[in-house]
């Protein structure tokens, strides 16, 4: 189903943010991607096909894509630009603020040519602010971004993740606020500029730090996996996450109940975390003999959750990826086919990705954007009269139940929550969302942060009175979002179709941790249960360590997948406003964190064996790493891209008499001595904070940034200069610091950031308002223990 039909993008972006228009031509918008004459930047970069040349990186991003060469420093080629944006709803672009001013292409010049365009800007820091002429990368995006600090072991530096994380997730911010944009457009008439920042949106994902670090000042170290455990075992390792205690009992009895494991104490997660010095060499002992694929079944078979570590072959091949589709051979250029990821979601069951590889050089001549109907059912909705939101916030009047746990379906929530959707959390102190549980209370900043904006709805969903309550509400909601177990939902009477025959209009949006069919659909787990599974716990790790995993203790893909689930949820609106019908929308955790490795798994389709864990290096050149500074356990990232930025480093640190080496003159001798380069630099940066090291190597164009930790996010000067810390006094806490969006809008007011609630905080308010119930009905079905007002104590499972 192609969601996006008739929509119309041009796709300018290079390096950062392609993802934006790959995700948007995915859901069935027309992209155009505009190239200069010497061809995108992205052609030129790693990994490449095996001839050396042809960029797996472009052609991941980029598939799905038309291409048009126009060079916007002439006048001509500004012309046909203006040509193709007259006829196009979203431009997507990535240049440095401030380099199209000479060329008359500021967002202000495009938006007073183009009224009705959405202008989307992806950078690396944002469109003004103390840090918006740095130069960036992807992994300075990470560090700065906050996604690094935690990663690695702490006898080594931290380690940036593998694939282009930062600049993928710039794109899916893109993405996202494109298409809500595009909804606010369809009720004004009027386009807009987004300000979209590389580093905003890593922060956002990682792990409500800021908010935990606001209220609970405190830094965790790199402790490679952490809590998330990965036990030996014959031919690998394999990931068992045992969180609550019925998981802890049916690992005990699988075990046998040895003595060693038999203290009372160890039902609470807490203990068991001090003690698993103890409690692993047990566990071990009974695995060492038996294959990770095997363990991992046997435990899901016992509802334990766990997941093998697999290489990148073993996920291509394994019997669940190879049942579900998860990877499609498409052209990739130079005459190679390889398979790449088959896409982030399914429709209606329908896997949506793209349909053909990317585009050559400017394959499109000087043709432009197609017709047809699908247009004009498009350009009938833009045509409507204005009726714009009261208070400019996008989302009021959608209605959303979120029976989401975790990090996933309640981000979904959480983000629609911002910007103006009404959203109802289904929840109960029998059956509540774990975040909100962890610590052995009802209130936490994590769930704060995750549940902030919405109304609790205590309902006893195991009992057909609370069921029949739950199904009215749907009857006239917009939105429903879970990522329950497999079949939980159909079960109660809430899957897809029983929904659609509920409502024909409501936009359901699942995701479950290795998706909904395949071999392993009933398998359970979080979000670190992907890392194994998809690959990225065997590529994220140090190359001289490949047989020993690091990994981090980091949750993603969670974050990650509730903001494609947002996007998802627009593009179900956008399509809803035409065909007056809903959808089922679904993504499986495991297959994002593929999707983010895309051009790797296409080489290690191409070239069996030949990917493998990189640490900080890049191919790209030297120095490029991870480096320690002046001060406890704190680091900067510094990348040297060109010759060019190697002699301006030189000059910046003193040129030193071990930079005069005429074999760091190039980037293959850089590349080739990068051991003796690293160390030799790390000298300078050992004498300086991190910021110290920032402020002095990006004075002279130089990619460094700071590896930045949650302390380091309260008092950052460009997140101040961007609003980003939103101040928020919790019910049950104090005053907390919350995330800010990734994003900014010109005609997107500030994001709600209000309260969370406490459970069942709203019950008698939505049963009175909502379903009609007296006072009277109500308070019977709070004795009969159906509805449920806030808990007076702590009810312990």
């Amino acid at each position: 189903m192609d969601l996006l039909a008739g929509l119309r993008v041009v796709d300018m972006a290079d390096e950062k943010g392609e993802l934006c228009g790959r995700l948007l031509a995915d859901l069935g918008a027309e992209v155009i991607r505009v190239e200069p004459p010497s061809g995108a930047l992205a052609r030129g970069l790693p990994p490449f096909a095996p001839d050396g040349r042809t960029s797996l990186y472009f052609a991941v991003r980029n598939a799905g894509k038309r291409g048009v060469v126009i060079d916007i420093e002439s006048p001509a080629g500004r012309d046909r630009l203006h040509g193709l944006l007259d006829q196009a709803d979203v431009l997507v672009e990535s240049s440095q603020p401030g380099t199209w001013a000479r060329l008359g292409l500021t967002a202000g010049e495009l938006q007073a040519r183009h009224p009705e365009l959405v202008v989307t800007s992806i950078t690396d820091f944002g469109q003004d602010g103390p840090y918006a002429e740095y130069q960036g990368t992807d992994m300075v995006g990470v560090a700065m971004g906050g996604m690094m600090h935690r990663a690695g072991i702490i006898e080594k530096p931290p380690l940036v993740i593998p694939g282009s994380l930062a600049y993928d997730l710039g794109g899916v911010s893109g993405a996202l606020a494109s298409l809500l944009a595009v909804w606010k457009r369809l009720h004004t008439g009027s386009g807009q500029h987004l300000d979209v920042s590389v580093m905003d949106s890593v922060a956002n994902i990682s792990d409500w730090s800021l908010p935990n670090y606001s209220l609970n000042p405190g830094l965790g170290h790199r402790a490679g996996a952490g809590i998330y455990t990965l036990y030996r075992c014959a031919d690998g390792f394999m990931r068992m996450i045992v969180l609550v205690p019925k998981h802890w009992r049916a690992l005990k009895h699988w075990v046998g109940n040895p003595e060693e494991l038999a203290d009372p104490a160890y039902d609470q997660f807490i203990n068991r975390l001090i003690n698993m010095d103890k409690i692993v060499p047990v566990l071990e002992g009974f695995f060492r003999d038996k294959k990770k694929v095997e363990v991992s079944l046997e435990a899901q078979r016992r509802g334990i959750p766990s997941t093998p570590l697999l290489r990148p072959g073993e996920v291509l091949e394994n019997e669940h990826t190879l049942a579900r589709g998860t990877f499609c051979k498409l052209p990739v250029g130079g005459g190679y086919e390889a398979l790449m990821p088959s896409g982030f979601i399914t429709i209606d069951g329908e896997r949506v990705g793209p349909s053909h590889g990317p585009p050559e050089p400017g394959e499109l001549g000087e043709a432009g954007f197609g017709e047809g109907d699908a247009r004009a059912a498009f350009a009938a909705l833009l045509g409507r009269p204005a009726d714009p939101p009261a208070d400019g916030r996008p989302l009021r009047g959608i209605r959303v139940i979120d029976w989401g746990v975790g990090a996933v379906g309640v981000e979904v929530g959480r983000i629609l929550a911002d910007y103006g959707a009404e959203v109802i959390k289904l929840e109960s102190s029998d059956a509540p969302d774990f975040i909100r549980v962890i610590m052995s209370n009802y209130m936490n900043p994590s769930f704060c942060s995750s549940s902030r904006g919405k109304q609790s709805f205590g309902v006893d969903l195991t009992s057909d009175k609370g069921l029949a309550l739950v199904r009215e509400l749907l009857r006239d909601a917009d939105v429903f979002i879970e990522n329950n177990g497999t079949g939980t939902a159909d079960k109660l009477g809430l899957g897809a179709d029983a929904l659609r025959e509920l409502n024909p209009r409501i936009i359901s949006f699942s995701s479950q941790s290795v998706g909904s069919y395949g071999p392993w659909k009933n398998w359970i787990g979080y979000g670190p249960n992907t890392h194994p599974v998809s690959g990225l716990q065997h590529l994220w790790n140090y190359p001289e360590d490949e047989e020993k995993p690091a990994g981090s203790t980091a949750v993603h893909p969670d974050h990650f997948v509730g903001r494609i689930g947002v996007m998802a949820v627009l593009a179900g609106l956008i399509a809803r406003e035409r065909s007056g019908i809903g959808c089922h929308l679904d993504c499986a955790q495991f297959e994002s964190a593929i999707a983010l490795l895309g051009d790797l798994f296409a080489k290690e389709s191409l070239e069996p064996g030949s990917v493998h864990p990189q640490g900080n290096a890049s191919p790209r050149g030297a120095p490029w790493g991870c480096y320690e500074c002046q001060g406890d356990d704190e680091w900067c990232v510094i990348n040297v891209r060109s010759d060019a930025e190697w002699q301006r480093l030189r000059k910046a640190i003193g040129d030193p008499d071990w930079a005069a080496d005429p074999a760091f003159d190039g980037a293959e001798g850089r590349i080739a001595q990068c051991e003796q380069l690293d160390a030799a630099l790390q000298e300078w940066t050992r004498d300086r904070d991190p910021r110290a090291a920032m402020e002095i190597l990006q004075a002279v164009g130089v990619p460094c940034g700071i590896v930045a930790h949650p302390a380091h996010h309260m008092g950052d000067p460009q997140m101040a200069h961007r609003g980003y810390p939103k101040l928020v006094d919790q019910q049950e806490l104090a005053a907390i610091l919350l995330e800010g969006p990734g994003f900014l809008g010109s005609d997107l007011p500030e994001v709600l950031t209000e309260q969370a609630p406490m459970l069942g905080e709203h019950t008698r308010e939505i049963a009175s308002r909502l379903l009609g119930l007296s006072a009277e009905a109500i308070q019977e079905l709070v004795d009969e223990g159906v509805l449920e007002d806030p808990p007076t104590e702590f009810k312990v499972l």
